[in-house]
C-alpha cells in the first residue's frame, strides 16, 4: 500500500470539497474534476484530518474547499488557509440547487451540492475579515442584541400592567421610559403580592440589560478611537443621520469600501436596490429586494430621515420623488442617495458636503 501511495501523483488536477457542517460532524463530498468521487462523514471534526486524508489519498493535488457560513463563522477557512489549502465560505443562497435536491434534502446530498457547484466554479465566497475585526463586529453587533433584548423585557411589563388591569398615567403615556416611569412602577399597587414579585423582578432584568446595553455603548464609541476606525468614523459622523454607533455599524460590516467597485453592488449588499423579472423584451423592476443586510438597510432608511429634515439638497429630493411616488418609496430613493454620498466621503476620505443636489 506504501509503495502504491509512492506512486500516486495527482499533479495537474484539483479535488474539489463540499463540507456541509455541523457541530459534532462534517459530511464531506469529493469531486475531481465533472467526476463525483465519494462522500464520507468526518466525526469529530478536523481541518488537520481532512486536509491529511486529502494528501494521502490524492498526493500533490491542488485542493479546493468551500462549505456554506453560518453558526461555525469563518474560523475553517481561516485553518484551511493557514495550512494553504482554497477555501470560501458561501452563502447558503446561492448554492445552485434544483427541484430533486430541495425535495430530497439530507447531509451528503448538500455536501454534493457544494462540491459539484464549486468544481464548476459556480460559487462565490463571502468576505471574510480580519480576526480583529471580526472581535470589533460582533462587540457592534452586541448593542443591537441588547436594544431587542430591552424591547422584549419593556413589552413584557406593558403586556403584565394590561393583564392586570392597571391603567398607565396619562403622563407617562408617550413611549419614553423616563426615571420617573420606572420611579412609579416601582411604586404601584398591584393587588396581588404575587403580581408585585413578578413585576419587581422584570423590572430587574429591565435594569440590568439597560446598564448593559450603555456599557455596550461606552465600549463601541472607545473601540472608534482605534487607529484603523478614527478618521473614516468622524468623517461618517460629517453625514446628516449619522451618529457614532450607525457609524461604527457602517464599518465594521461593510470593512472595506473599495471591494464595491460600483455603487450599484453596495446598493445591492445593503438591500436598496429593487427585484428584477425579466425576460426577452420584457424588463420588470419590482419591489424593493428582501435579500437584504437587515440592519444596515434599516439604518440607512432611519439615516435617510433625518438627512431630509436637516439636509436642504435631500429635502429637495423627497418633495419631488414623494409627489410623483409617495413617501414610502421616495425615502427608499433618499437612503439609496445617501449611501452614494456615504461611499464617496468613504473612498476619497473627505467630510461630507450639505446642500449639494448631486
Amino acid at each position: 500500500m506504501t509503495n502504491l501511495a509512492e506512486k500516486l501523483d495527482f499533479s495537474g488536477h484539483t479535488i474539489s470539497c463540499g463540507i456541509d457542517v455541523h457541530l459534532k460532524s462534517w459530511t464531506v463530498s469529493l469531486y475531481l474534476g465533472k467526476q463525483y468521487l465519494k462522500s464520507f462523514v468526518q466525526s469529530p471534526p478536523s481541518v488537520e484530518g481532512l486536509r491529511n486524508f486529502l494528501l494521502t489519498s490524492y498526493p500533490k493535488a491542488n485542493y479546493e474547499c468551500a462549505y456554506e457560513s453560518g453558526f461555525c463563522g469563518f474560523w475553517i477557512q481561516r485553518a484551511f488557509a493557514a495550512l494553504s489549502i482554497s477555501c470560501i465560505a458561501v452563502n447558503a443562497a446561492d448554492v445552485p440547487r434544483t427541484d430533486k435536491s430541495t425535495k430530497n434534502k439530507n447531509d451528503r446530498n448538500d455536501s454534493r451540492r457544494i462540491a459539484e457547484a464549486l468544481q464548476a466554479g459556480q460559487l462565490e465566497g463571502v468576505y471574510v475579515p480580519d480576526p480583529e475585526l471580526e472581535a470589533d463586529r460582533q462587540l457592534v453587533r452586541l448593542n443591537e442584541r441588547y436594544s431587542n433584548d430591552l424591547t422584549r423585557a419593556k413589552n413584557r411589563i406593558k403586556g403584565l400592567l394590561r393583564l392586570m388591569g392597571i391603567e398607565i398615567p396619562h403622563r407617562f403615556a408617550k413611549a419614553n421610559w423616563s426615571n420617573a416611569f420606572v420611579d412609579w412602577l416601582k411604586q404601584v399597587s398591584c393587588g396581588e403580592s404575587s403580581i408585585r414579585v413578578v413585576l419587581d423582578r422584570q423590572l430587574s432584568i429591565m435594569e440590568t440589560i439597560r446598564a448593559q446595553k450603555l456599557d455596550t455603548l461606552r465600549e463601541i464609541r472607545k473601540l472608534m478611537h482605534k487607529v484603523r476606525y478614527q478618521n473614516i468614523s468622524r468623517l461618517l459622523c460629517s453625514i446628516p443621520g449619522i451618529g457614532p454607533v450607525t457609524a461604527a455599524v457602517l464599518i465594521v460590516e461593510i470593512v472595506d469600501i473599495t471591494r464595491f467597485e460600483k455603487s450599484d453592488r453596495l446598493n445591492s449588499f445593503v438591500g436598496l436596490c429593487p427585484m428584477q423579472h425579466s425576460s426577452g423584451e420584457d424588463d420588470r423592476k419590482g419591489s424593493i429586494t428582501t435579500r437584504q443586510h437587515r440592519r444596515l438597510r434599516y439604518l440607512l432608511v432611519e439615516s435617510a430621515w433625518v438627512g431630509i429634515r436637516t439636509d436642504p439638497a435631500l429635502t429637495l429630493c423627497y418633495s419631488k420623488w414623494s409627489a410623483r411616488i409617495g413617501s414610502r418609496r421616495a425615502v427608499i430613493k433618499v437612503a439609496r442617495k445617501l449611501l452614494q454620498r456615504i461611499r464617496h466621503v468613504w473612498i476619497h476620505s473627505v467630510p461630507y458636503a450639505p446642500g449639494l443636489v448631486k
